[in-house]
């Protein structure tokens, strides 16, 4: 895990939950091969609606602290499939602080500032992985480890700092730095959505909640006909 942290953190991302490690060595392969990479085809293969349509009703519910925020999360999986990504962007960035301070919350700590919140978050769960033997410990250390990485030099980074095209940085896009030219695009959402997919896999290190995502359900296949026609109307505008 140490060698795609090291691959996705300088890529701009993180080592997500969820995913079939045979597709993050194909995404790794893609990355290593040049500059001519297309990281938002990649992950769009990844957030896809089926897996957002199971994710929205079988997971986002039932994830304690996330499950304060299964609307608005749905909401913005909503507008992303429409194409309406800066509203879904700036949805879902209100939802990974709130939660986020939720979660540490709940470990009896608190930190002022958003971006340490993370830092104390990781810090906290890889002592109680380690010293628990929780997981599969060097795997999740690693996710830990890359997941702040991402917090400290991408989403959290000052916004005349943030070193990739794409522009997924808080501070700019709540501040109004950022303009409508500078973000709204699917990575923008994915790295977003990604973060929040995270914090439910925090969550669920301790919880009884599976490491892998939801199976796909009578429900959650009609969810997803109702975004891929979303999808096709975006398509059509």
């Amino acid at each position: 895990m140490e060698h795609y942290r090291k691959i996705f953190n300088e890529a701009g991302w993180f080592i997500p939950p969820y995913v079939r490690i045979g597709y993050l060595m194909d995404i790794a392969r893609e990355i290593i091969q040049g500059e001519s990479f297309n990281l938002e085809e990649l992950l769009s293969h990844i957030y896809t609606e089926r897996y957002l349509a199971s994710m929205v009703l079988d997971r986002y519910p039932y994830v304690p602290h996330i499950q304060n925020y299964s609307e608005i999360i749905k909401e913005a999986v909503e507008a992303h499939f429409l194409g309406l990504d800066h509203v879904a962007v700036s949805g879902l960035i209100p939802v990974v602080e709130g939660a986020g301070r939720r979660i540490l919350h709940e470990k009896s700590l608190s930190e002022r500032h958003v971006k340490n919140v993370f830092i104390a978050l990781s810090d906290h769960c890889k002592k109680d992985v380690i010293k628990n033997k929780l997981g599969a410990v060097g795997e999740i250390v690693e996710m830990l480890d890359s997941f702040v990485h991402f917090v400290k030099e991408n989403l959290y980074i000052n916004s005349e700092k943030y070193p990739h095209p794409d522009k997924t940085n808080r501070h700019g896009i709540l501040h109004g730095a950022f303009s409508d030219h500078d973000y709204g695009s699917p990575l923008n959402f994915y790295k977003v959505i990604g973060a929040v997919d995270f914090l439910s896999f925090i969550v669920s290190i301790k919880a009884p909640i599976s490491f892998f995502a939801p199976e796909e359900s009578p429900e959650s296949e009609r969810l997803s006909r109702y975004l891929q026609g979303l999808s096709q109307l975006n398509c059509s505008r």
